[in-house]
């Protein structure tokens, strides 16, 4: 089975770099990315196959049309599949979705990570490829954990059929997933399911507060939903402590939490890659 190989676009403004490559080969991902890590990974005829171009976590990112307009060229240019993002999303986003995916080819994939987005997408239009989420992957992958005995405890959402059935009923046949802690091979053994994996960031937790974005609000606007927002996020990229207990670097964008894979990870990875229990592999920034 041949990996699918993808870049993932948050920040518009990264799409100008895109543009300079003639193609999205391994050279061209390492240099785009600017992580010698990944080289691990990527084998030595990687080529890209599908862009992400979108945020998962933030409503307010959601692309306009002009960026996405953007997107879908750069991608058509250098044959990549347009895959788009969506976060959990309320009434208002949920109809800018639904009018961007009038709009898509048919070729383009539309991942979901609300359950409302599913199952209006899936209603409206059956035929198009939806792919569930990180944030619906219920797995622990919290940088504080002390040992691999929660996983047993807490067993990833995947390996029970109702949730199987679930994904069943909105069409869903790929699920995306992170490398967490005290990661073993069969955490990407998902029978009947393509299971996609992001490195090197994997994301631990989302909310609805962006800090940033708080700091130039008057003080009874501070740190509340509902404000303007003016992507301030995409501009700083917080260092946090480092976990005591694993070591993990761990950092926060805007309303967003992520850890930085490290060794034994990146060996867990290897290994699924190598074992072909992987179907994609998304490479992104945070």
């Amino acid at each position: 089975m041949t990996l699918e190989i993808a870049l993932s676009i948050t920040d518009s403004r990264r799409l100008a770099k895109l543009k300079t490559l003639p193609k999205l080969d391994r050279a061209a991902l390492l240099a785009f990315l600017d992580d010698p890590q990944l080289s691990e990974l990527l084998p030595g005829d990687a080529v890209a196959t599908h862009l992400y171009f979108g945020s998962e976590y933030c409503e307010h990112l959601f692309p306009r049309d002009e960026e996405l307009a953007l997107a879908l060229a750069e991608a058509s240019r250098l044959g990549l599949i347009l895959v788009l993002p969506t976060p959990i999303a309320n009434d208002a986003l949920l109809a800018r979705i639904v009018a961007v995916v009038q709009r898509l080819s048919d070729g383009c994939e539309i991942v979901v990570n609300d359950w409302g987005v599913a199952h209006t997408l899936h209603t409206q239009f059956p035929d198009r490829c939806l792919v569930a989420g990180r944030q619906l992957a219920k797995v622990i992958k919290d940088p504080r954990m002390p040992s691999p005995a929660l996983h047993k405890i807490y067993p990833s959402n995947y390996a029970g059929q109702p949730f199987i059935h679930l994904l069943e009923r909105f069409g869903i046949g790929q699920i995306e997933l992170d490398v967490p802690p005290f990661a073993t091979p069969d955490v990407f053994a998902v029978p009947d399911l393509a299971v996609t994996v992001w490195a090197p960031y994997a994301y631990i937790a989302k909310g609805r507060i962006c800090k940033i974005g708080s700091l130039g609000q008057p003080t009874a606007d501070k740190f509340a939903p509902g404000r303007t927002c003016h992507r301030e996020c995409l501009g700083i990229l917080e260092r946090e402590p480092e976990s005591v207990v694993s070591g993990l670097r761990t950092y926060s964008r805007g309303t967003t939490l992520f850890y930085q894979h490290d060794a034994a990870m990146f060996e867990v990875l290897r290994w699924a890659i190598a074992q072909s229990s992987i179907t994609r592999l998304v490479l992104a920034e945070i």
